[in-house]
């Protein structure tokens, strides 16, 4: 065999070792970064044959109890739903005809055992095809199912639409979050055409989706600027304040003379609040209303519409309705929430959750969530000036069918109109107690009534708070 023809053989050679060689890369490659956005492609249906063969995860409550479980056997496991209406927008659904939604999606790989990294995964698949979690793991909520149930019968004895949303001004746990109209978990697939059918937005989670005009309770968050910015506290009302064209008048007519912060406050002045709108200017009332998050997408354990206060273009008129949370500001009810909650808690928002933690099926924890602050909206000082005033709302002004015996709440009540030439109101109302040492805070928004916050809401936050009180460690 001569030089020439050895040069070839080792060509070949090295050739097809560079040919195996591409290969393996390739075949490595595509397990180790690929494999895993291929198996969660929708229209993947190898992933769904797989997700039947396992024993999905478990939701708890706080205190424990099961929510919901799967029993059955591989390839044929049931999801029961033990309150399929009360939790209906919170832990949503999973099956096979209608998808996922609520809990059920966010944490579909935790409950199917499947959650880390999906790269280290594949490894290990790949050197050992036996790897494959057949239970997933069990993830527990912070809500209390009493005061959830309790907050939803209230909502539903209302008849109206509406959302109310409860949680723990010191930890950002929430509570309890409910939305009305709801619908059934259980029978989800028998009902889903007769509810869109309805069109009442029964599968829209009002408490974090839906945006309102927030009306007089986000005096809360003009107050806190009126104080951040040192804005002159005093003013003479006399039942009409100009805003570029078109007056604002307080409700029922009032006049009120000399006020300050805390008997405009006390009594929900609306001259007093788009006057002094319209004194502290667009940039400034902007900045405070974003450090309590306005404008700001909220990182939460469901989808989540961010609450707005496009200021940018603001001009008089504009200032002036949003001092008294009219006109282009828009509020979802978990956003309302958390601005009580920085009053309650000396300035602090809390990042609110609705996952507790994570367990293994071997009881072992995974995931623990830690409290953490996501905003300080305010100062202490200031927020004490507040929480006053709420409380003076309470005892004497709007928000006397707050009062319970059990606790002093702190409040504020709101009534949007849904057009300056009126018609019917979204009724508001959030308030915390008790008022010296804040254990539940709370916001409740009644849609499309002909009467006030202090009329609807106000009674209904007084019942959650006190089931709370009574029935909460």
């Amino acid at each position: 065999m001569n030089l020439k023809e050895n040069r070839k053989i080792l060509i070949l050679l090295v050739f097809l070792i560079l040919l195996f060689m591409s290969l393996i890369f390739y075949l490595s490659y595509f397990t180790i970064f690929v494999a895993g956005d291929l198996k969660d492609h929708p229209a993947n249906r190898r992933d769904s044959m797989q997700e039947s063969a396992i024993k999905r995860g478990s939701i708890l409550d706080r205190s424990g109890e099961v929510l919901v479980y799967s029993e059955g056997e591989e390839y044929k496991y049931e999801r029961h739903y033990v309150y399929p209406v009360i939790y209906s927008h919170v832990i949503g659904y999973s099956n096979k005809v209608s998808g996922k939604s609520g809990i059920e999606s966010k944490y579909n790989k935790y409950l199917l055992g499947q959650n880390g990294s999906q790269t280290v995964k594949a490894i290990k698949a790949f050197f050992d095809r036996s790897i494959e979690p057949k239970t997933g793991d069990n993830v527990v909520l912070t809500t209390h199912t009493g005061l959830q149930q309790k907050s939803r019968d209230l909502l539903h004895k209302t008849g109206e639409s509406g959302a109310i949303v409860a949680m723990n001004p010191k930890t950002g746990e929430i509570l309890s979050m409910v939305s009305y109209p709801d619908f059934n978990s259980q029978t989800i697939d028998k009902d889903s055409a007769a509810i869109v059918e309805q069109n009442k937005g029964a599968f829209y989670n009002r408490a974090t989706q839906s945006l309102f005009p927030p009306g007089s309770t986000f005096k809360i968050v003009t107050a806190a600027s009126i104080l951040e910015t040192g804005t002159n506290q005093n003013y003479k009302d006399t039942g009409e304040e100009s805003a570029g064209g078109h007056p604002i008048k307080n409700a029922g007519q009032k006049i009120y003379g000399d006020v300050n912060l805390n008997s405009a406050f006390t009594y929900s002045v609306n001259t007093y609040f788009a006057s002094k709108a319209m004194d502290i200017g667009a940039n400034d009332f902007g900045k405070v209303a974003e450090k309590f998050m306005f404008n700001k997408k909220i990182d939460f354990d469901l989808n989540t519409n961010v609450s707005k206060f496009d200021y940018a273009s603001w001009d008089k008129q504009a200032l002036a309705s949003a001092g008294i949370g009219q006109g282009d500001v828009l509020s979802t009810p978990l956003e309302m929430c958390m601005v009580t909650s920085a009053i309650a808690n000396g300035g602090n928002i809390m990042q609110p959750y609705l996952v507790g933690s994570i367990m293994s099926p071997n009881g072992k924890v995974i995931y623990q969530r830690e409290p953490e602050i996501l905003s300080n909206a305010t100062s202490e000082e200031n927020a004490n000036i507040i929480k006053d005033m709420m409380v003076n709302v309470v005892n004497k002004g709007s928000g006397k069918t707050a009062n319970i015996r059990r606790a002093q709440i702190a409040g504020k009540t709101g009534t949007a109109q849904k057009s300056i030439q009126g018609g019917t109101n979204d009724a508001w109302f959030v308030g915390f107690a008790p008022a010296d040492d804040p254990q539940i805070c709370v916001a409740v928004v009644i849609q499309n009534v002909q009467d006030y916050g202090s009329k609807v809401a106000a009674p209904i936050a007084a019942e959650v708070i006190d089931y709370a009180l009574r029935n909460m460690e």
